[in-house]
Order: C-alpha cells, then structure tokens, then sequence
C-alpha cells in the first residue's frame, strides 16, 4: 500500500471516528512504551534486582515531593508543580538546542534537574488533594502513589518489572479498542456512523461520513481544505474549552451545552491533527477525492471479515495493513 494511503487512512481515522487515535500511529508507540518501562525501572531499581518494589516505588515518591515542595512548608502547591515543569521544559529545551558536541552534557543538566514527576500532580491532582486544601502533602502523594503502582503491576505480583509492559498494553487511554473503555468507543463510533440503523456500517455510509466531514472543514466551499481553515478549527476549540471552564461549575443546562460544544470542537481539533500528516505532497490542501480515498482505505483496513460491512466488534479492533 503505498505511503500517502496509509497517511490518508490515518487523517479519516482521525476525523470520521471522531478524536479516537488513528490507529496508523497508535501502532508506532508500542516499542517506546517498552523503552520508557524500563527505563523507569532501571532508574526506580535501587537495590538493582531487576524490579521495583513498592517501598522502591513510595520512596521515589517521597523524594520527589521534598523537591517540589520548594519552600519546605510540607504541601506542595500547584504553584510549585507549574514551576517544575517550567524548569523541565527549559531543561528539555536546552538539550534540544545544544550542539551536538554538546548534547551529552545537557542531557545530564536535565537528569540532574530532575525530579520533575510527581505522582499525585497534573490530572489527578483535585482526587490526591483528599482534604481539599488546595494542596499537595506527603501523605496524599504516596497514597496517589499506592494507587498508581497497583495500576502499573499489570499481573498483580507485588512488583513492577518487565512483565508489567506487556500487561498494561491496551490499558488507559492509550489502549484502545480494549477492554470496557475501548467497547464503548466502539460503540459511539457505530452509533455515528450506522446512519440506516441496521447496527452495522456499509462503506457508503463510511463515504458520506468522510464527505459531511471534509465539508464541515471546508469552510468557503472552494472543493479543498486549507491550511487555513484548519488552524481555524483548532482556534474554535481552545474558545469552546475556554467557555466550558467559564461555566463547568454552573447550572447543569448551561454547561451541559458548552460540554456538547466542546466535544464538537474537541473532533475537529483531532481531525486537524490528522489532516497536517496526510498533507504529505506539503502544498498545504486536501481535497475531497483524497478524502474519500482515506476513508476507503480505512474502510478495507477495518473489515477484517471481508464481508463489506463493519460490525462494532471490528470499529473496535486496530486495522490490519
């Protein structure tokens, strides 16, 4: 299959399955998780068996909160977890922007500035904050860190090692098409897509999906979707997130309305994620016939029966190439 196909599978992936990950580039990542699992072990591995205990795995955890609580107060702040990732950000950067002759050497700069992970923090932090203070202490960020370890030892052995990366594939946000959360992606895709309601998508109706979508990109109706008109889209999303948090803790009517908008929004924004790695001749616009060859192809990726239908089961599975 040649190259722009697979690419223009990708972006009808991104913009017909509505912000689920095209899974042309989920596939990508599955050697780097195993990279970055290790990793993690090699560096949280103190006593060099070969695993990480969960007194290992705490004691990271408590030597991380002593360097983000900055002033020693006993909480950190989310103030102090911003900070953090400031410093990483111009650590990273660093790195990025050395010579080569360089590279070494800020690369240990940003090894030693670390840590810059603190269990508890960034999402989950309003569930670590229990007392509801505004804050991070100890004690939260290593009941954050209990909670994570047992969700990282996949096969529930006391420990976290190298079995442990294969076991939490296809878990989180990142797995999908598996488990409970990847069933009920699926669905929501059939439900969009089963325009006949025979529980089951034709790829005629896969087709006049990838139409109604380039046409909802194409703004000014010219046959092609620029550069443009994309950016646009991804400027309408950060007003639609900026008006949901405006009203998210007022009357249900009004922020259920501004949710519904941001998750019209939220698809667009995926899609024109996608759209930029179609664009592959770079001359910045994609027509309605590559479109519609995207969404073939992903079609004939998706049937993996052959029948020319697509059930829910095979909406939920990654595609075969």
């Amino acid at each position: 299959m040649a190259k722009k196909e697979l690419l223009l599978g990708a972006v009808a992936a991104g913009l017909l399955l509505s912000g689920a990950a095209a899974p042309a580039f989920a596939a990508k990542g599955e050697g780097k998780h195993h990279q970055r699992h290790a990793a993690m072990i090699e560096r949280l591995d103190t006593n060099k068996d070969g695993k990480v205990s969960l007194d290992e795995f705490k004691a990271n955890a408590s030597a991380a909160f002593k360097t983000f609580d900055a002033d020693g107060n006993g909480q950190v702040t989310r103030d102090e977890i911003k900070a953090r990732h400031a410093a990483f950000k111009a650590a990273r950067k660093a790195v990025h922007d050395a010579a080569d002759t360089d590279k070494d050497k800020a690369r240990q700069a940003l090894h030693a500035a670390g840590p810059f992970i603190l269990p508890g923090a960034g999402k989950m932090f309003d569930r670590t904050d229990t007392d509801k203070n505004g804050s991070l202490s100890e004690a939260e960020v290593l009941a954050a860190a209990d909670t994570i370890f047992a969700r990282r030892d996949g096969n529930k052995d006391g420990a976290l090692d190298t079995a442990d990366a294969g076991a939490m594939k296809g878990k989180g946000h990142h797995g999908k098409g598996h488990g409970k959360g990847g069933e009920e992606r699926a669905e929501r895709m059939l439900k969009r897509l089963d325009t006949d309601g025979d529980g089951k998508v034709s790829q005629a109706e896969m087709l006049a999906q990838a139409t109604k979508t380039f046409e909802r990109f194409d703004t000014d109706k010219n046959g092609e979707v620029s550069k443009a008109e994309v950016d646009a889209k991804r400027d309408a999303f950060r007003d639609a997130r900026k008006a949901f948090r405006a009203v998210k803790s007022t009357d249900d009517e009004a922020r259920k309305a501004a949710r519904e908008a941001l998750g019209e929004a939220r698809m667009d924004r995926m899609g024109a994620r996608m759209f930029e790695r179609a664009d592959t001749d770079k001359n910045g616009t994609l027509t309605k016939a590559e479109m519609e060859t995207a969404a073939a192809t992903l079609f004939k990726q998706r049937d993996s029966n052959g029948d020319g239908f697509l059930t829910q089961d095979e909406l939920g599975k990654r595609p075969k190439r």
